[in-house]
């Protein structure tokens, strides 16, 4: 795939994701934490938390199944030209990779779309060449010759 620059709460976004994406930062990666009051979600009762990615940045609320302790929601939101716009990630389908838990199956929200992840198979510590971390070239701006 080619390049795509993120600039903007879309990069606030990008980290968010990847900055979760390895559970035990969740602590160092957001600041200023609160707590809420437990919420249901699918008949389940969750436990609220809420961070910010910079200090007076936009809030990251994450839902934690009360009686699992798992992640079963992320809501992170991001300032565009009409407002301030959120973006809501449930994950499923958790299965054991290696003695630690990971989810499967997120469903991707955002004001005006939706998209589904389902993976299939999940494997820890497999090597990976270092020619797939390379850059890939960015995409022309439209109306440019290639």
């Amino acid at each position: 795939m080619p390049l795509i620059e993120l600039t903007g709460g879309d990069l606030d976004g990008a980290k968010v994701d990847a900055e979760l994406s390895f559970p035990a930062r969740i602590k160092q990666t957001l600041t200023d934490w609160r707590v809420g009051f437990p919420e249901m979600i699918d008949n389940k009762e969750v436990q609220v938390l809420q961070g910010r990615l910079t200090p007076g940045g936009l809030p990251v609320k994450l839902y934690f199944d009360s009686t699992s302790g798992l992640l079963v929601r992320l809501v992170r939101y991001t300032n565009s030209l009409v407002g301030i716009n959120p973006t809501q990630i449930d994950y499923s389908d958790y299965r054991d990779v290696s003695g630690v838990k990971l989810p499967y199956r997120w469903i991707v929200t955002w004001t005006d779309g939706r998209s589904t992840i389902e993976l299939s198979e999940l494997r820890a510590n497999v090597p990976i060449d270092a020619t797939k971390f390379a850059k890939p070239n960015p995409i022309p701006p439209k109306g440019a010759s290639r």
